[in-house]
């Protein structure tokens, strides 16, 4: 399941990375070749953003017998990760539509 969130990531930004079983090194890994500092800073918040509702995700299915959704996974990664960009970023200039 969480594969699959990668999965959808990464065909959202049109990147392929390699994924390593080591927590630390798949967000070392996790980058944008030949974009900007501020760019990859973002995409390492996407990063956290999206372990952080696996997460979220692993507890409601243990807890409160939730359903396994990786696109509610993803969906919710992706917005909470564009409400940090706009409150980190001043310049975000697009929507979380976008």
């Amino acid at each position: 399941m969480a594969q699959n969130v990668w999965d959808q990531c990464e065909r959202w930004v049109g990147n392929v990375n390699v994924r390593h079983e080591s927590i630390t090194i798949h967000f070392q890994n996790f980058g944008l070749v030949s974009w900007r500092q501020c760019v990859n800073l973002a995409w390492k918040g996407i990063w956290v953003a999206i372990v952080t509702e696996l997460w979220n995700h692993r507890n409601k299915v243990i807890f409160n017998r939730g359903l396994v959704d990786a696109t509610e996974i993803f969906t919710l990664a992706q917005l909470k990760g564009w409400c940090w960009l706009k409150n980190k970023f001043n310049r975000v200039a697009f929507s979380n539509s976008d």
